[in-house]
This record gives structure tokens, sequence and C-alpha cells, in this order.
């Protein structure tokens, strides 16, 4: 499952709109705890490396600088940081805790309304278009500890790496339209394109030839309700539902043999805000209903079940102001 961090939107809220010459700086911090093993609807520990639980645990920070090159058209640069542990049991028998922590990769994407945001205030969509680039350490390197040696430095697992070492298309969609006098329908939606196959790096997989990691293609959707609770306090709230997932095969080269966990979680996702003139925040706590881990190329053709950690639920919090 993806496990980088892109920072939320809550889609369809009519202060999204950046006017010609506008300015926004933003930070969206996301925490991430996973402790169990997932083999495809179910919880398999026995599945987990050594057969032991794996401990995930992940905080992201994105800090972006959004500017209105129109009342329709804004340009957003995504500067996203993230300090990730692993913990899990070795060749050595034991249990031991790496990390990983520096810049992820940074993004640019432009977003355009396709209606003027002036006029048509009861609804509209969106529609951006941008670039991710390979910033981010993908071979971030500690411990690794084999039977009765010293432990060596090898990369750390691919959950906690600080980028996946491709080049990325990022394609983007949002809307929204005002159903009733304080409430408004949403969706938000993203598409990782990742024309590269594969790094360098080795995977876990045993096995000859070696497997190397993959750069796979990722995608988020949320879409919902929002209800503006005290419209001159500037609270709203909102609760819809939320997927994220890595597809078995890219839209650029399909199916590989590389080593990719796919598969998808299903969240349901409440959140709140608060708007004081030009500031706003934003909790949300998506909550996993719903989960499929599934094969990939290589574990069908290796005789693996594939699998991975899942978080029971995510913690979003993000602050924007406006000058």
């Amino acid at each position: 499952m993806p496990v980088r961090f892109t920072s939320p939107s809550l889609g369809g809220q009519r202060n999204s709109f950046i006017g010609a010459g506008e300015w926004q700086v933003g930070l969206a911090y996301r925490r991430l705890t996973a402790d169990e093993w997932y083999v495809g609807t179910q919880v398999n520990e026995a599945k987990a490396p050594f057969g032991q639980p794996l401990y995930l645990n992940i905080n992201s920070l994105d800090f972006s600088v959004s500017y209105g090159l129109s009342d329709r058209l804004s340009l957003t640069l995504t500067l996203p940081f993230s300090y990730g542990t692993h913990s899990r049991f070795y060749a050595d028998t034991a249990r031991h805790k790496v990390s990983a922590h520096g810049p992820g990769d940074v993004n640019l994407v432009g977003n355009l309304w396709l209606l003027d945001p002036k006029v048509h205030v009861a609804g509209n969509v969106a529609l951006g278009l941008g670039i991710k680039t390979p910033s981010g350490a993908y071979e971030f390197k500690d411990d690794f500890f084999l039977p009765n040696a010293p432990p060596v430095q090898r990369p750390v697992d691919q959950a906690i790496e600080l980028g996946d070492g491709g080049w990325g298309i990022m394609v983007q969609a949002q809307a929204y339209k005002q159903v009733l006098a304080r409430t408004s329908a949403y969706f938000f939606g993203a598409y990782l394109i990742s024309p590269r196959e594969s790094t360098e790096v080795a995977s876990p997989i045993p096995g000859t030839p070696v497997v190397h990691l993959a750069v796979p293609d990722v995608y988020s959707a949320r879409a919902g309700i929002a209800y503006a609770l005290a419209p001159a306090r500037g609270i709203s709230l909102s609760l819809g539902g939320r997927i994220d997932g890595i597809p078995q095969g890219d839209l650029i080269g399909g199916r590989d043999n590389n080593f990719r966990r796919p598969g998808y979680s299903l969240y349901l996702d409440p959140s709140i805000a608060l708007r004081r003139g030009d500031e706003e925040f934003m909790l949300s706590v998506p909550v996993r209903v719903h989960q499929d881990f599934q094969r990939s190329s290589i574990d069908q053709q290796r005789g693996f079940t594939g699998g991975g950690d899942l978080a029971e639920y995510l913690i979003f919090l993000g602050y924007t102001h406006r000058f």
C-alpha cells in the first residue's frame, strides 16, 4: 500500500480557490502506525517475516507554497519530509528497529478550475497536472542483521524509504456541488503515473535472478459530504470515504516482475476544519473499514503469499495561511 504522504484536500470547498496574485503556504502532517500483517483481506501474522509481528511508524510533514496565476489557475510546490521506523525479527532471531529520515520527492502541480469561481460558487470542477521528482533517497541505509555476524548496511524496507526512485506524472481532479444551503458534496482524486519500472535496489524476495524494487503507480481518492456547522465561526465538518492503493500493473509498462505490495485500503473519513480570516486548520482521522493486500506477479511466479502491514487509522493535521 502507499505509505509516502500526499497532502490531503477536503475538496470542493469554496475557500480552496486561490485568486490571481495570491500566495498560500501550508503545513500538512500525517501519522501512520501499523502493527498488523495482512494477506488478502485477513490478518495473518504467521506470514510476516519469521512469523513475528512487524511494527511500522511513519511521521510525515509536507510544506507547500501555492501561487495564483489567475483566478482559475494556480501552481503548488510541495516539499515533503518524513521520519519512519521499521521493527521486525531478522535472521539473527532477534527484533531490531531501523529508521530513515530526511526530505522526500518534491513535486509541482498546476490546478485549473474549469468554471469561473467568482460566478459558479455553487459547483465547480478542477483538474490538476504535475511532476514528481526523484529527489528523495530511495536506498537509505541502516543496519541489517545476519546470523553469527556483525550488522551490515543495507537499504531499509521500501515502506520507510524517503522516495521511490523515479520521475512521476501527477494527475488530479476535484469537484464540489452544493446540494443544500449549508451542505456540499465533494470529490478529490489523484493518480501518480510512474514510467520507471524498477530501481537497482534488491528486494527482500529470495531466489535467482535477484528481484528489484518496483517504482509503482499510486492512487488515492476521497468523496463525501461537507457541512458548514457554524458559518459565522468558520467551522465545517465533512464525512465520506477514502481509498488508497497500488495497482498490480502500471499504466505505463503494465505488470512487471519486480517487487511491489499491490492492494488497497478503504477508510471512513471524518474531518473538521476551522477558518479564521486568512488561516485554516484541519483535522482528519480516517478509520480503516476494509482492505485487500493482493499478490503481485512475482509473488505468483515464485509461490509467495505477498501481504504487508496496515494502519488501523491515520491522523492528518493541516494548516494554511493565505496572503
